[in-house]
């Protein structure tokens, strides 16, 4: 059959107009399908608070830091700089519920799928480590997702790609609520002030220990109360209120420095309890003893080390610098004393030197000693202690330890089967011997190998009467021969050799080593 020419040529003519229509509708029909996800903040979620007095605050204090809010404004120009800090933190989530998820699965998320982000903006006035005040808010970002459907887009929010932007917008709404918020603090705490009108010692210091210690009215009350000092017995005021937070933080450094450290062993205590005739040496053992302990340390980053350890981050003698020491060493405080004053934890070896009675010199007096002379207090100069050192005084290997280098003892007796089969069997193949290849697999084996492992080193190493020979130096317990190995040779080149050698006659050195920091 063929098509006439009319009806050809009107089929021609409808094909490009067909083509755009379903080009546009295709277009449509993308645009319509096509998902979307948006976030909206939610300003109801931010609770109103009661609007201040005045819309500006004049306040006994300068504002340090990025923020620098032009509604807070300096009563005079030398007023105390308090910082104030702005953060944001995530506080919670929240998914679509169970019947939103069925209702959004239901209708292809033509129902989109919601979650909540909570936040807490926080703007803080602090002072000397105290908070003075503070405004916390708590607001919510909704977010929305559809996979095939532009409903969030069309009646639920922006076409912002994340909650960061309207995180950022919510900020920007907060600025005012904090405003409003601080005011309102300021103003209570104003009236609160006014209304107790503290102005005697007694007074200022019950007012800062109560409603004073979070207010912005804080930094002038203390500095009332320093300037508040009699002409005479000065230091003995500043210790009467040293209790009061912040209080020392304020003080000259030539007072500061008889009022930092634990109660009881302060500059100003110390000094008191030579007075009544107490030695200055149990002085120094109580300083020195009562450093805290790793379980009262705060757990910390430290940036020198970037590792986390556990540090003395206040008490004991946080605060206390060289200045300060100056001070206490010129008013007569021993230097012995003074030296030992410092927040750093004091060594093993002290700590071990302070129990075992090993602090006093050769005139009986006790001191601190030097790094080196602790040290030195870990290891027998003779041969008559239980491990031999592998190092001499003349701080060379001894001669037992370059035998055992020499005959490569460390590779071949390192476990208990290589030391059986280097012992017993020779050149024969452990496996060639059934009944010994079993019995060295077992626990019983393992310890009989390390033992014939042990033997064999010390054959290799020249006997035993050669290695106690050779040996200047020696040690009562593992640990100290540990700690002293590691902390006087751990740099040199021959260390990891020497300790190799070692290990074989003392296998348990191995952990021990381990273990000492």
């Amino acid at each position: 059959m063929t098509l006439s020419p009319s009806r050809s040529v009107s089929q021609m003519k409808r094909s490009p107009i067909q083509r755009v229509g379903a080009s546009l509708l295709g277009l449509s029909l993308a645009t319509l399908i096509t998902g979307c996800q948006t976030y909206k903040f939610d300003r109801d979620s931010v609770s109103a608070v009661l609007p201040p007095t005045t819309e500006t605050a004049i306040v006994p204090l300068k504002i340090t830091g990025n923020e620098q809010p032009n509604w807070l404004i300096p009563a005079y120009e030398s007023a105390p700089e308090v910082t104030l800090e702005h953060s944001t933190e995530g506080v919670g989530w929240e998914g679509t519920s169970f019947l939103g998820f069925l209702a959004t699965l239901g209708t292809l998320s033509l129902i989109p799928a919601h979650e909540k982000y909570t936040y807490a903006d926080v703007y803080e006035l602090s002072w000397e480590g105290e908070s003075l005040a503070q405004s916390r808010v708590e607001y919510s970002v909704d977010g929305y997702f559809s996979m095939y459907f532009p409903t969030p887009l069309l009646f639920l929010g922006s076409w912002e790609a994340s909650s960061t932007t309207e995180s950022e917008k919510a900020k920007a709404y907060l600025a005012d609520t904090h405003r409003v918020q601080l005011l309102s603090t300021i103003d209570g705490q104003r009236n609160e002030y006014e209304s107790l009108n503290p102005q005697t010692t007694e007074e200022i210091a019950a007012y800062l220990s109560g409603p004073g210690r979070n207010s912005v009215y804080r930094p002038s009350a203390l500095l009332r109360l320093v300037d508040l000092a009699p002409e005479t017995n000065v230091l003995a005021y500043h210790s009467e209120h040293s209790t009061v937070p912040g209080y020392v933080d304020i003080l000259p450094v030539e007072y500061q420095a008889w009022l930092i450290g634990p109660e009881g062993l302060r500059g100003i205590d110390l000094q008191a309890q030579l007075e009544q005739g107490v030695e200055a040496d149990d002085l120094l053992i109580q300083v020195v003893t009562a450093y805290p302990p790793e379980e009262q340390r705060k757990l910390s980053y430290v940036p020198e080390t970037k590792q986390w350890a556990r540090v003395v981050s206040s008490g004991y003698y946080t605060g206390m610098t060289e200045p300060h020491r100056t001070v206490l060493t010129e008013a007569g405080l021993p230097a012995r004393l003074v030296d030992r004053m410092t927040n750093d934890e004091p060594s093993p070896q002290l700590l071990a030197a302070v129990r075992t009675g090993k602090l006093r010199d050769a005139d009986g007096n006790i001191r601190i000693p030097t790094e080196e002379e602790l040290l030195e207090q870990l290891v027998r100069h003779d041969n008559q202690g239980k491990y031999m050192s592998p190092y001499t005084s003349d701080d060379v290997l001894a001669e037992w330890v370059n035998s055992a280098i020499n005959a490569n003892i460390g590779s071949t007796v390192g476990t208990g089967v290589g030391a059986a089969a280097g012992a017993y069997l020779g050149d024969k193949a452990l496996e060639q011997v059934p009944f010994v290849g079993s019995f060295l697999g077992g626990a019983v084996g393992a310890e009989v190998g390390k033992n014939i492992g042990r033997e064999t080193a010390i054959s290799a190493s020249g006997g035993w009467e050669a290695i106690r020979g050779s040996s200047d130096r020696s040690f009562d317990d593992l640990s100290s021969m540990a700690r002293y190995l590691k902390a006087k040779y751990g740099h040199t080149g021959n260390f990891a050799d020497a300790m190799d050698a070692t290990r074989q006659i003392y296998p348990e050195l191995a952990e021990t080593l381990a273990q000492v920091r």
